[in-house]
């Protein structure tokens, strides 16, 4: 099956000049969305994954809007940014804080102070957690503690606060401060209530809770994933084909990420692990269409000896025109199947491929290809040996430079 019919000759090289400032204003554009884009509000937006924070997937009950549950959650300080719907089924929602312990730090210094009050200064030696991301306190005593009478002083402050002896030393108590989720749970608990038949009209579906830390960890591991995938396709590209053939291809993928990336901020989606696995994804999509448009390059360099590199380039393009776009519409209509069919958990993850698929094939004929002839004064290309001549001792030719815009010898 053919879309494209044998002996097309576009003149994709001759086109060369102006794909590349079309490619050069919309990568700048996506840089500054990506890096400096906060200035109009579009800057990245960091899942949980990567922003650290909780997350809590509700269910709620028929005819609870979500106007309720943001006027509900106002009342454990939560903005109405925090509360998303989600899903096409208008039951379930995302709670969204960019705290893990929302709360405890001000509490446990609450705590520590009130402590100190009632037991006296000089029964403590040390409180300690986690700021930022624990909701429990180890508060460390010169002697034995009394438990019960901690428990209760404690309680009069907040009824859901535990108190516990420590296991690794007796000398010391771990306070437990409901975290973001109980007082989630018992807000709309009091607001919502419960049905008719005693169940209550909401659950909490899942919680995912990653700390500040772990998250910028995630964000600059998954950037040095993309780099060093980048970098090892340079040195395969070089070594498959040929020195001058590897930075058309690495632009070609650094071109695909950066306008996924600079869609996905302009539109205002997030940036979670599933997005860094579809922006990889992209990269190996687009590398494996621009190797099949250099293989066929570096066959007609050993058919077409004599031809201008231009001349070389755009029948190899030509030849590989409907393969392309064969493979890249079977692609697409396999991600818009998972768009619209595979739920709000993978619609990032599709869009993401689906904007790469895209960009992919525009950047296989107009960047990578395009870029060896660019190249030609720094990187000469060297007519690679036919099998029969393989072994016996050549000089290397170089292929000449010379291109006749619009000139294209069918081959």
């Amino acid at each position: 099956m053919q879309i494209i019919k044998p002996g097309t000759t576009f003149d994709f090289v001759g086109m060369r000049r102006k794909m590349a400032v079309v490619s050069f204003v919309v990568v700048t554009f996506s840089l500054f969305l990506a890096i400096g884009g906060g200035l109009f509000g579009r800057g990245p937006k960091y899942g949980v994954d990567f922003a650290g924070g909780t997350l809590i997937h509700l269910k709620v009950a028929e005819g609870v809007d979500v106007a309720t549950l943001r006027d509900g959650l106002r009342g454990v300080g939560l903005s109405d940014d925090s509360v998303q719907a989600f899903g096409g089924s208008g039951q379930e929602y995302l709670v969204r804080v960019e705290s893990v312990n929302f709360g405890a730090d001000e509490f446990f210094e609450e705590v520590s102070v009130l402590l100190k009050s009632e037991f006296g200064e000089d029964k403590w030696k040390a409180f300690e957690w986690e700021r930022g991301q624990s909701v429990n306190m180890s508060a460390q005593a010169t002697s034995e503690i009394d438990v019960p009478a901690v428990s209760r002083v404690l309680a009069a402050k907040n009824p859901d606060v535990t108190v516990v002896e420590s296991k690794v030393d007796h000398q010391a108590v771990v306070i437990n401060f409901p975290g973001i989720t109980d007082q989630v749970k018992k807000q709309l608990g009091g607001i919502l209530g419960e049905s008719d038949g005693g169940q209550a009209r909401f659950e909490v579906l899942a919680v995912e809770m990653v700390g500040p830390s772990v998250g910028a960890e995630l964000r600059r591991k998954g950037l040095l994933a993309i780099f060093f995938s980048l970098l090892l396709i340079l040195v395969y590209v070089a070594f498959r084909f040929d020195l001058s053939f590897a930075p058309g291809a690495v632009a070609a993928l650094a071109h695909d990420v950066t306008i996924t990336v600079g869609i996905f901020c302009l539109l205002g989606r997030e940036f979670t692990l599933p997005t860094i696995g579809a922006l990889l994804t992209i990269v190996g999509y687009s590398l494996n269409d621009t190797i099949v448009v250099y293989d066929r390059i570096r066959e007609n360099l050993r058919r077409f000896p004599q031809r201008d590199l231009g001349e070389v380039i755009n029948v190899s393009l030509n030849e590989t025109l409907s393969r392309t776009l064969l493979t890249s519409v079977t692609t697409l209509l396999a991600v818009g199947a998972l768009m619209i069919l595979g739920g709000p958990i993978i619609a990032d993850f599709a869009l993401a491929l689906m904007i790469g698929v895209v960009i992919g094939t525009y950047s296989s004929v107009f960047v990578a290809s395009p870029l060896i002839l660019s190249l030609q004064r720094w990187l000469p290309v060297e007519i690679p040996e036919d099998d029969d001549d393989a072994g016996k001792p050549s000089a290397p030719r170089q292929r000449s430079v010379g291109l006749q815009p619009g000139r294209i010898v069918p081959g």
